[in-house]
């Protein structure tokens, strides 16, 4: 559990913002669910190529994603990409994923977007060179090397 209010307000999670004033020596207590935030508005950030909270000063865009749960909007985003940053901007720490949730959302939705591998020919070996016997490795590199290898389609 960290306790230490450090950071940059436009990527901070919204309850290390505070209005209280803690007694000396008296700490915040958070954990990971911060991180959830920041990355998520990183990753807001990247896909955009703006600035988040745009048009505000640093203590506005503090003010309103901790006092009036203002986030960036994620209406362009497609709609797995949106829930996967949307859950971890949620006012409810509580409520947000954990990292191994979100790589598992992220490789769910990559495995929507991916382009499936380009097929490779197929090869074909000439039959004295079909099956190698049980050798060291350097004999077996080397007839590699001479073998007769076709490429069919």
């Amino acid at each position: 559990m960290m306790t230490a209010e450090t950071g940059t307000y436009r990527w901070m999670a919204p309850e290390l913002y505070s209005t209280v004033i803690l007694r000396h020596g008296e700490k915040k207590h958070y954990n990971h669910t911060v991180d959830a935030y920041s990355f998520a508005i990183v990753l807001w950030e990247l896909i955009h190529n703006k600035l988040p909270f745009e048009g505000m000063s640093h203590l506005q865009a503090a003010n309103a994603a901790a006092f009036k749960n203002v986030r960036p909007s994620a209406e362009s985003f497609p709609e797995d990409l949106a829930l996967i940053v949307t859950s971890c901007w949620k006012e409810d720490p509580n409520d947000r994923p954990n990292f191994t949730q979100i790589i598992q959302m992220l490789l769910r939705y990559l495995s929507t977007i991916l382009a499936p591998a380009p097929a490779v020919p197929q090869l074909i070996f000439k039959s004295e060179n079909a099956v190698l016997p049980p050798e060291s490795l350097g004999t077996i590199l080397s007839k590699l090397k001479t073998a007769k290898i076709y490429y069919h389609n």
